[in-house]
Order: C-alpha cells, then sequence, then structure tokens
C-alpha cells in the first residue's frame, strides 16, 4: 500500500503543469515503467536464486557527468538489463538507488528516500550528499558489510534480471546510482561472488562544479538560501570528496576503469569499445548514437542522445571568473591535475 502511495504521487506531480497530450502520455509511460515493480507482489513469494548475478556494471560519478548518456549506450546492447527495461526500453530510468528507494535498505540509497534529516539542505540531494558536512553519513565500505544485506540486495537484483530479461539467456544488469561512487568497496563486497564491474565517468570540475552552483542538476532549492559562492563551494566539496573516496575504493576492487566525459563525446566509438573491452561486453556500431535511432517512447531527457555535443563544458568555462576558479582550484586542483583536466 505504501509503494502504491509513492507511485500515485509520483504521478500526480510529474502530470502538472500546461503539458501537451503527447508530452503528458510520455511522462506516464516513463513513470509507469519506472514505478510497475511496485505493482508486482512477485518478489515476496521467491528469492529469485535460480537466477545468476553476472559481472553487474555500475557506473559512477555525480550528476551531470555523462552517465545517463553512457548508461544508454551501454543498455543498448542486447545482453543487457536495468532496473526499467532491456535494450528495447534502453532510455528510462537506470538508477536503483532512487527507482528501489522504498524498499532498498538505507545503506543502499539515501538521495531521496531514506534521507537523514538536516536543516539546511533540501532533499533531494543530487549534489548534496558528499558534501562535508553529509558524506559521512553516506559513506560504506567493506566493513560495512553484512550477511543480511548481502541478502537483500542480491534478491532484488535477481529479482529485477528475471523481470527485465527478454529470454532466458545470461542477462548482465547495469546500473547508474551516483550515491554508489561512495559505497564502491560496499557494493563489491555485497557483490564478490558476482565478480562486479566499476566505471567511473569524470568530467572536468571546473565546468562541472560551476554548472551545479547554477542550480543546475542538483542544487535547485538552495538559491534562498545560499549565494552562488557558498553554493560552489559546497559543489567543490561534493566533488571532491566523490573522487577522493571513489579512488580509495579503486585499491580494493578487482575491476576498476575510469573514463573521462570528454573522450566519450570526442571518441565515442573508440571509447566505447574501451567500456566493452573491460566489462567484456560485445561491442556493437548501434550501442553509438545515431541521426536514425528512434528515442523510445517514455523517455526523459529525450535530447541526450544525439547529436553528440563535443564542446559541452565551454559555456560553464567561460564565465568563470579568477576568483570562482580559485575556489574549484583549491578543492579540486588536486584531482583535476589527477585526471588532466588544466586550470582554465
Amino acid at each position: 500500500m505504501k509503494n502504491t502511495f509513492f507511485l500515485i504521487k509520483d504521478l500526480i506531480n510529474h502530470l502538472k503543469g500546461n503539458n501537451s497530450i503527447k508530452e503528458s502520455l510520455n511522462k506516464f509511460y516513463y513513470l509507469y515503467k519506472r514505478n510497475n515493480w511496485m505493482l508486482s507482489p512477485v518478489r515476496f513469494f521467491s528469492d529469485f536464486k535460480n537466477i545468476k548475478i553476472d559481472r553487474p556494471i555500475f557506473l559512477l560519478g555525480p550528476s551531470g557527468g555523462g552517465l545517463t548518456l553512457v548508461s544508454r549506450m551501454i543498455r543498448r546492447n542486447k545482453r543487457v538489463t536495468s532496473v526499467s527495461g532491456n535494450y528495447k526500453y534502453w532510455a528510462g530510468a537506470d538508477e536503483m538507488q532512487l527507482v528501489y528507494g522504498p524498499i532498498l535498505p538505507k545503506e543502499l540509497t539515501g538521495i531521496k528516500y531514506k534521507v537523514p534529516p538536516h536543516p539546511e539542505f533540501p532533499i533531494p540531494r543530487g549534489w548534496l550528499y558528499g558534501t562535508d558536512e553529509l558524506v559521512n553519513h553516506h559513506r560504506k565500505t567493506e566493513k560495512d558489510a553484512t550477511k543480511e544485506l548481502k541478502e537483500k540486495f542480491k534478491k532484488i537484483l535477481r529479482w529485477t534480471i528475471k523481470r527485465k530479461r527478454l529470454d532466458k539467456e545470461k542477462v548482465r544488469f547495469t546500473d547508474k546510482s551516483q550515491i554508489y561512487t561512495l559505497k564502491v568497496s560496499f557494493i563489491n563486497e555485497l557483490l564478490k561472488e558476482s565478480n562486479p564491474h566499476f566505471i567511473l565517468i569524470v568530467r572536468n570540475p571546473y565546468a562541472m562544479c560551476f554548472r551545479a552552483a547554477q542550480t543546475k542538476g542538483g542544487m535547485n532549492h538552495m538559491k534562498d538560501k545560499f549565494n552562488f559562492e557558498e553554493r560552489l563551494k559546497l559543489a567543490t566539496e561534493h566533488w571532491s570528496n566523490l573522487m577522493k573516496y571513489s579512488l580509495e575504493d579503486k585499491e580494493k576492487v578487482k575491476n576498476f576503469q575510469i573514463i573521462k566525459f570528454e573522450d566519450v563525446l570526442k571518441d565515442t566509438k573508440n571509447t566505447i569499445q574501451k567500456i566493452c573491452d573491460f566489462t567484456d561486453l560485445k561491442f556493437q556500431e548501434d550501442m553509438i548514437p545515431q541521426k536514425d535511432h528512434k528515442i523510445p517512447f517514455g523517455t526523459k531527457h529525450r535530447d541526450r542522445w544525439y547529436p553528440l555535443k563535443e564542446n559541452i563544458n565551454q559555456k560553464y568555462l567561460k564565465q568563470l571568473t579568477p576568483k570562482q576558479i580559485e575556489i574549484i582550484e583549491e578543492r579540486c586542483g588536486k584531482y583535476a591535475k589527477q585526471f588532466g583536466y588544466k586550470k582554465p
């Protein structure tokens, strides 16, 4: 009953406004595909132990870093599935920490659901959960993994695979829950028998932090409480903490790859081929965005496909003032340099 309430509430909130009939239907179908798991009682009656979790793929990084685009490319592969569908619905919701938020243990969600209270930071916290004030509430390591959490997480993944695969052949689960960037060794420990693969997607922090401070991608509710400079400092805390802890965990896990989003945009085929080689997926030309591709009905952010925007950072970099550059450099410069980004 509680899950049905979440579904109805989401539908009402997203369908408000003066949308066209087509837009409203598109939103409705997106929400249905994202939330229809709530209408399935099967998960209460089985543990799905006959379903194998085979080398799940987790995309890591903050909101706005290019994860949606990369996720869609991967999900066009016929041997990949996600929380909302298989390759026939490759552009649906793909963050289990949001989609399954109501049923996941609090250790596996936290941006929108089961969020620790804070007097100044509103919900959802897309660019806030990694700030110095909150990061310790969300950071989890292999030491936090328990048998109970392992069984709950694996059951949800097995159930998802069973629901979304088209046939009985082996498929690979993929997900881009951004908060898992703080939980790499934790996720790895929960799923170590399944040999998980992690891909950290990085993007120029000078552009990303400025973009976030403009209230795009997670700070939409912050304008009344914090001025631009304060929001920018929070963004640098968030970005640098995500990089710090994911790189710490990199040394503890077997399969970890770093990809620059700028390479995805400028050298798409070779970069996706690199991801396929790392994850042992068969590369398919059709994974690359093309003009004749039809975006599935029920897609949010339909513009995140074709054409690719190679100079996506420039509109933010050219707005930076010397003071703003120094604010970002102070906190993010170390990791920016490590990833090959130069101070503007």
